[in-house]
């Protein structure tokens, strides 16, 4: 009864101080249900033209439908060779000398030429007052991915029907790496910019990227934060202009063809971003261009669709604002000790389960230790990184054991009450903008689908929960069975590593079932938890009551790890709204409980007469 009491006055402390410490980020996911969609100057226009309308039209139509931003790119070498925009480009060679360099001029009916000539000598830093061509020492071949001039026809479109810009500065030549931040500074001053973020393979002036975000901070211009992009010296851009960020997700057209996704499966994508990781930009882009039949009346309906999903959601449809700019998170000494507190009882509870006896003055000096390492965690980083990363699979370790203890279903429930307090302490110390934002990435989430299983493995051999020790495993020969099992098992943890944050994976089933449950549920319970850890657990429980299978029971319990495991990491998505996370969790719990009283109705009514039968014909 002691021992209760402790536990209940112990975990009320921890849920308190963790509630206290998520308020910030309980304001934050409410503050802002605003959702920007935004289409690609370009793309659109181009579309537009291929359907007889011109971009003023079309653009009327999709602001009718929903969208309220604009992508406006500066113009590179490669599009102006092709055509794109108000300047050309011409080669030059000097035969004697042996160089090449290039002639960019403005088109002589441009209504914008003034403005133009201008824009293009700040580009390149070329101090001459003239209005003519510009003469660069360089071959076209450099420029190709360089920035030239902005898209001033995309600019124009933009402020005629009051739409939002999303302005995209392009790479430059090295030694002109300054030169896209004052352009942006240019731009900014006649089109307000509302948000940008650089195009390219690499941010411009990597690897010091400092003038770019000194531009954000003077001039209040948000950064797109752009979801699972590769660009080099993004990550270095995104922490010098925190908390000026806004996230953005957008699927390129590369992307759509070589995964083969349709186009419902990318709107809905587009709202899983929004709904489940609080991204508040959504790009959607037209068709691939070698995508037959795709007219502009399809793209705006499309626009439509997104536009309906995302109400239906509680979203708004207009411009959003930087959340974190009004209120930046940060970390508390109430969120460090519910942090501390729960990583040592955790720790403390395996060392018990492992035979370490709890007298009186342990208990006390572990309490103790909780004060001490909070303070720890909350003033040394790399302290509480590491707290924080074995924290996670500490968690799924305890609860799945408890809720093996005494292989009784009735400790579902505490385990599952364990887990949750558990995971709102995690979440209470790192819902800072770092990782809300994923500028920084928490090391747990792998650990956390390693180490339970291995943990559990360990206590089950040395407390003989399993019939064997561990030496006796280790020496005797393997059984066939257990090979094909534990081969089984390897390769499953193996994919779920592998497919941790890793969408391509998915087979297309899955991905429809995920659809389906997300539309039922509103909150898609995980994978792992609905068809493996919990009906695991059911299975385990009814086969140790009736005695069946005891050399193969381990499979079980490993199972029961993994699905805890995968509870503990849903709250290891900071950037996923609370509300969501623990309606995930619930629906994971009784949507598995029932996946499981099936499985255990499967055994015990098919697959043990079955295999009554099947014995004596083998023998």
């Amino acid at each position: 009864m002691k021992r209760k009491i402790f536990c209940a006055v112990f975990f009320s402390a921890v849920l308190a101080c963790a509630v206290y410490a998520l308020m910030p980020r309980l304001r934050l996911e409410r503050a802002d249900r605003n959702v920007a969609i935004l289409s690609d100057y370009r793309e659109v226009s181009t579309l537009a033209k291929n359907s007889g309308m011109t971009v003023d039209e079309a653009l009327k139509i999709l602001i009718d439908n929903g969208v309220t931003g604009l992508m406006v790119s500066e113009l590179t070498g490669d599009n102006i060779d092709h055509g794109v925009g108000q300047a050309e480009l011409k080669a030059i060679r000097d035969a004697e000398r042996g160089t090449e360099g290039t002639v960019i001029s403005i088109l002589p009916d441009s209504p914008y030429r003034e403005l133009l000539n201008r824009w293009l000598r700040l580009r390149f830093a070329i101090s001459d007052d003239k209005a003519g061509p510009v003469l660069l020492s360089m071959p076209p071949n450099m420029l190709k991915n360089s920035g030239v001039i902005p898209d001033i026809d995309g600019l124009e479109a933009a402020k005629r029907h009051n739409l939002k810009i999303f302005y995209r500065p392009a790479p430059s030549p090295g030694h002109l790496s300054e030169r896209a931040a004052v352009m942006l500074e240019e731009v900014n001053k006649l089109y307000s910019v509302s948000v940008f973020t650089p195009s390219g393979e690499y941010v411009s002036g990597y690897p010091d990227v400092s003038r770019l975000a000194r531009v954000a901070h003077d001039l209040k211009i948000p950064v797109a934060v752009v979801e699972f992009s590769r660009q080099v010296g993004e990550p270095q851009l995104n922490a010098l202009a925190s908390p000026l960020l806004m996230t953005l997700h957008s699927v390129t057209n590369e992307e759509m063809t070589a995964r083969r996704i349709s186009r419902a499966a990318l709107r809905d994508r587009l709202i899983r971003a929004a709904v489940e990781r609080s991204v508040r930009l959504l790009l959607l882009r037209t068709a691939p261009p070698n995508t037959s039949n795709f007219l502009f009346k399809d793209f705006a309906e499309e626009i439509k669709l997104l536009g309906e999903g995302l109400r239906s959601h509680g979203f708004g449809l207009a411009w959003p604002s930087p959340v974190f700019a009004s209120e930046n998170p940060s970390r508390n000494i109430f969120a460090a000790w519910a942090l501390s507190a729960v990583f040592v009882f955790a720790l403390a509870r395996y060392f018990m389960r492992m035979g370490i006896e709890a007298s009186k003055k342990l208990l006390i000096s572990l309490a103790a230790l909780s004060f001490v390492l909070a303070v720890g965690v909350f003033k040394v980083g790399a302290v509480a990184r590491l707290v924080g990363a074995f924290t996670a699979p500490l968690l799924a370790v305890e609860a799945s054991l408890m809720a093996m203890d005494g292989n009784r279903n009735r400790k579902i429930i505490p385990a599952f009450i364990f887990i949750v307090v558990g995971g709102l302490a995690l979440a209470s110390f790192f819902s800072v903008t770092a990782y809300m934002l994923r500028l920084s990435t928490f090391s747990g989430v792998k650990l956390t689908l390693v180490l339970p299983p291995v943990m559990v493995l360990l206590h089950d051999l040395r407390k003989r929960i399993h019939p064997e020790s561990l030496i006796e495993f280790l020496s005797r020969p393997p059984l066939w069975g257990e090979i094909a099992l534990y081969g089984v098992l390897l390769a499953g943890i193996g994919l779920i590593v592998f497919r941790s944050d890793n969408v391509a994976f998915i087979p297309g089933f899955e991905a429809n079932i995920r659809v389906t449950l997300e539309k039922l549920l509103i909150a898609r319970p995980r994978t792992r938890e609905t068809f493996i850890g919990y009906p695991s657990l059911l299975l385990l429980n009814f086969l140790v009551a009736r005695k069946y299978f005891t050399q193969y029971r381990e499979i079980f319990r490993i199972g029961v790890a993994l699905g805890f495991s995968s509870v503990i990491n849903s709250f290891c998505h900071f950037h996923t709204p609370l509300y969501l996370i623990l309606l995930r969790e619930f629906n994971g719990l009784w949507t598995g409980l029932i996946v499981g009283l099936v499985a255990v109705a499967l055994v015990r009514f098919v697959l043990i007469p079955a295999l009554r039968l099947v014995r004596p014909l083998l023998s």
